[in-house]
């Protein structure tokens, strides 16, 4: 029978993380989760829970058997890149976006979800556009933040104020000191959730970025093995039935599936 281990704490085993034959040899995969980004993975009286936590089950079914043992390892966005290089994990499937400097040191698969930028707003302000904002909340390091950067330019007649956490924007955005908040559609779509009197007023900024699951630099057999699971677990509706399951009733059926799940894009390389 396939064992589900949680580790709450381990020590650093190598260098890199196991390759694929490693792996098949020991029977055993360790897979990174987050603990503290629910829908998608949070661990909560010492039970891990999330989209991302079955995802990495079945990833983990599909490459060790059955009979094989998946240890799901919890952390946070900051010890990513750092376990997978010290050999704490082999795989990390954790909201990591694949972006061109973490393709620098770790290896991306094929992406398993689509994550946008939105702008959060009073509902009363009535807001379209980017360009209808005097003033937004963005925390300092994140993707948006690095957006603005990029594109200067259309933001140049907007106040940006920083914020610390999704806790301290609310706050902000609550107290009036800034028009809206700026940040990706599911770090801030839990927020009309809780109080009707705010809204998504823009549903996407820019272009959809990718999250993927990622292997150690260099371990090309292991993220072909992670990228051929990701595709199997497709073609039996995976994606669809646990997006249900964990996001769909986190937010109440407010966002739609089709804006993020890639099932159509998978067939492509299924059946081409």
């Amino acid at each position: 029978m396939r064992k589900v281990i949680l580790l709450l704490s381990i020590l650093a085993v190598g260098v890199f993380g196991a390759t694929l034959s490693e792996i098949k040899s020991s029977n055993t995969i360790k897979i990174g989760v987050r603990k503290d980004f629910p829908p998608f993975g949070n661990l909560e009286n010492g039970e891990l829970s999330g989209f991302e936590v079955e995802l990495a089950k079945e990833v983990g079914k599909h490459i060790v058997g059955e009979g094989g043992n998946i240890t799901l390892v919890p952390l946070s966005a900051k010890d990513r890149i750092p376990m997978l290089q010290s050999g704490q994990i082999d795989v990390v499937i954790a909201q990591f976006t694949a972006t061109p400097e973490r393709e620098k040191v770790v290896d991306f698969t094929i992406p398993y979800f689509a994550d946008t930028m939105s702008i959060i707003s009073s509902a009363d302000l009535q807001a379209k556009s980017v360009n209808n904002f005097k003033s937004l909340l963005v925390i300092p390091g994140s993707t948006s933040e690095e957006y603005i950067k990029q594109k200067a330019q259309n933001f140049r007649n907007i106040t940006i104020k920083n914020c610390e956490n999704l806790m301290d924007c609310y706050g902000k955005l609550q107290n009036g000191e800034a028009d809206g908040y700026f940040h990706t559609t599911f770090a801030i779509a839990a927020i009309p959730v809780l109080n009707n009197k705010y809204q998504i007023s823009v549903k996407s900024v820019g272009i959809p970025s990718f999250i993927a699951a990622g292997v150690s630099k260099g371990n090309d057999e292991l993220k072909a093995a992670v990228t051929n699971a990701i595709l199997e677990i497709s073609k039996g509706g995976f994606f669809k039935d646990a997006y249900d399951k964990t996001i769909n009733i986190y937010y109440k059926g407010t966002l739609d599936k089709n804006m993020f799940l890639l099932d159509d894009i998978y067939k492509a390389f299924m059946y081409n």
